[in-house]
């Protein structure tokens, strides 16, 4: 058991015989009454996400998952399919699972999945992914580089702003915790 107030983002609590990932918290302290823990949590069994204030002298369970390391298979029907890194088993989780994770597979990658007493309960990629702009508009001549960012898709099918110089063909890393764009890593290879 924690303090509330030790409560931080990315922890998984136990609250009413329910598992719940906390997606923020800010500690509020009024001018008057006692200070308290606002939160927003996710329900790890149906992905719900709701609002929850703790008082700051409540005492809060707090979970441990276990962690292994996955790489992504293949895609069957509304199912993908992982392996483990390790003893090689599958896991297979659905889409409504994935969320947005679902934009970030690749077979190359290594991804961490959070278990409790054997069921899924997150998967997490890497922080920074490569990807390829498949559609961008042009850059406009003598548009600055303080311009602002323009729409591109990837070949994943994501939406990015990107600076202005990039370009359709150019591959980009991109931050896997927000979908924002980090860098170029290279430019358009002639032929493709």
């Amino acid at each position: 058991m924690i303090n509330a107030t030790q409560i931080r983002k990315g922890m998984v609590i136990l609250l009413n015989d329910k598992l719940y990932r906390v997606e923020s918290m800010k500690h509020i302290t009024p001018g008057k009454g006692n200070a308290v823990i606002q939160t927003k949590i996710r329900d790890l069994n149906d992905m719900t996400i709701r609002d929850y204030r703790f008082r700051s002298a409540e005492k809060v369970e707090r979970v441990a998952l276990e962690t292994k390391e996955v790489s992504f298979s293949y895609k069957d029907a509304e199912q993908f399919i992982f392996m483990d890194n390790e003893t090689f088993d599958q896991v297979s989780l659905n889409k409504d699972f994935l969320n947005e994770v679902a934009y970030y597979l690749n077979e190359d990658a290594t991804y961490t999945l959070e278990t409790f007493k054997g069921r899924p309960m997150n998967i997490t990629p890497p922080l920074a992914m490569e990807f390829k702009v498949a559609d961008t508009e042009k850059a406009l001549k003598g548009a600055t580089i303080q311009a602002s960012y323009k729409p591109a898709k990837l070949d994943n099918g994501m939406d990015i702003q990107v600076p202005p110089f990039v370009e359709s063909g150019n591959i980009i890393k991109v931050d896997t915790r927000d979908g924002s764009y980090i860098e170029r890593v290279s430019k358009k290879i002639k032929g493709n």
